[in-house]
C-alpha cells in the first residue's frame, strides 16, 4: 500500500535503483576485467611477434640491420634493468651512472650475438604463423587485430554504461528541464533500436557472405517464386560450418601438441611428420562426419611411409584455405558487441524512467 505522502513509491523506486546499480556495477566489473585481459593478450601477441621477427632476422652489414637493432635494444633493456636493481640503493648519482653505463654497454654488446638464435627463432615464427592453431586466425598479427576489435567494443560498452559515449545535447539543452529526462529516455531507446537493427544486419550478412548460407529460398506455397531464406535456415547453415571449423581447430591443436616439443628443441617444424604418422593421425578422428568422402583425399600414399608432411590441417573438399579460417567465427564479435551496447542503452533508459536517476549520476541531466 502506498502512503499518502508517497513514501511507498519513493521506497520502491529506491529499491529498484539499488538493484539496477548493483547489476550495472557487477556488469562493469566483469567487462573491466575482460578488457584488461584482452589488452594483456594483445600486448603479449604483438610482443611475441615482434620479438621472433627481430630475432629471426640475421644481420647483414650494409643490407639489413633490423636483427642487430633488436638485439642491441634487448641487451640494453636487460642490462639496464639489472643495473637498476643492483644500484637503486646506492644514491641517485651512482644509480644513474650504473644504469647509463649498462644501457650503453648493452647497445654496443648487441653485435656480440648478432647471429645467435636466428635459425631457432625463424623456425618458431614460421610454425606459429603457418602450421599452428594461430594460423587459423591469421597468425599473431591476425590475433592482435581481432583482439583490437574486441577491445574497442568492450570500451564502447563501458562508455555506454558510464554515460561517456559521444552524444549531441544541443536539443536537450533547449528543452524545459521537465522534458529533458523524457528526451534522454527516447534517445537511448532509439540508440538501442539502431544497435538491434545493426545486429540483425550483421548476422544476416555474415551468415550469407562468410558461411555461404542461402540468401533466398523457394517461397512457401509457391515454389516458382523466391523469397528471403528464413533465419532458421541460415542459422542451421552457420551451425554446420561452425561445427566443422571447430573440429578442424581441435585437430590442429592435437598437431600442435606434437609439434611444440620439437619446435622448442630446434627441429624444423615441417620436417618431422611422416606419411605414416599423418595417416595414423587422420584415423584418430571421424573426418567423414564433417566432410564425408572428401576427407579420403587427405590421406598420403601408404607406399611411401617416410614421405614428409607439414603438420597443418587442410579443409577437405571445399577449396577453402585453412589460414584465416576462424576469422569468420570471430566476426561475430561485431553483432555480439552491438547487442551488448543495445542492452546497455535500454538499461539506462529503464533506470531513468523508473527511478528518475541514472546508476552512475546523482541527478538527471
Amino acid at each position: 500500500m502506498v502512503a499518502p505522502d508517497g513514501t511507498g513509491e519513493k521506497a520502491s523506486a529506491g529499491a529498484e535503483r539499488i538493484g539496477l546499480v548493483r547489476f550495472d556495477d557487477a556488469w562493469q566489473m566483469i567487462e573491466s576485467r575482460l578488457c584488461a585481459g584482452v589488452l594483456v593478450a594483445e600486448v603479449a601477441s604483438l610482443t611475441i611477434w615482434i620479438s621472433l621477427k627481430g630475432l629471426s632476422t640475421d644481420w647483414t652489414p650494409g643490407v639489413n640491420a633490423a636483427g642487430l637493432v633488436y638485439r642491441s635494444l634487448l641487451s640494453a633493456s636487460a642490462l639496464g634493468l639489472a643495473a637498476h636493481l643492483a644500484a637503486r640503493r646506492r644514491g641517485v648519482g651512482a644509480h644513474r651512472a650504473a644504469v647509463a653505463s649498462a644501457v650503453a654497454l648493452g647497445l654496443a654488446g648487441g653485435r656480440l650475438w648478432a647471429h645467435a638464435g636466428v635459425g631457432w627463432s625463424s623456425n618458431a615464427l614460421n610454425w606459429l604463423q603457418n602450421a599452428s592453431a594461430l594460423m587459423l586466425v591469421g597468425g599473431l598479427r591476425g590475433l592482435a587485430t581481432r583482439l583490437t576489435l574486441w577491445l574497442a567494443l568492450l570500451g564502447a560498452s563501458l562508455a555506454t554504461s558510464r554515460g561517456k559515449h559521444i552524444h549531441i545535447d544541443i536539443a536537450a539543452r533547449l528543452l524545459p528541464p521537465a522534458l529533458r529526462a523524457r528526451a534522454a529516455v527516447a534517445g537511448w531507446l532509439a540508440a538501442s533500436f539502431v544497435c538491434v537493427v545493426a545486429v540483425v544486419g550483421f548476422l544476416d550478412y555474415i551468415s550469407i557472405a562468410e558461411f555461404r548460407a542461402d540468401a533466398v529460398a523457394p517461397c512457401p506455397g509457391d515454389p516458382a517464386r523466391t523469397c528471403d531464406a528464413p533465419a532458421s535456415r541460415k542459422a542451421a547453415a552457420v551451425a554446420r560450418v561452425v561445427s566443422s571449423d571447430l573440429f578442424l581447430l581441435g585437430r590442429q591443436l592435437s598437431l600442435d601438441g606434437r609439434s611444440l616439443p620439437r619446435v622448442l628443441a630446434g627441429r624444423a617444424y615441417d620436417k618431422w611428420m611422416t606419411a605414416a604418422e599423418w595417416n595414423a593421425w587422420l584415423d584418430g578422428a571421424d573426418w567423414a562426419a564433417h566432410f564425408g568422402s572428401a576427407a579420403d583425399a587427405l590421406r598420403m600414399d601408404p607406399a611411401a611411409p617416410d614421405a614428409l608432411r607439414m603438420p597443418q590441417v587442410t579443409v577437405p573438399g571445399t577449396g577453402e584455405e585453412a589460414r584465416g579460417l576462424l576469422i569468420r567465427e570471430l566476426n561475430f564479435v561485431f553483432p555480439f558487441g552491438l547487442a551488448i551496447i543495445a542492452v546497455k542503452f535500454a538499461l539506462r533508459a529503464l533506470a531513468l524512467a523508473i527511478t528518475g536517476r541514472l546508476p552512475d549520476v546523482e541527478t538527471p541531466a
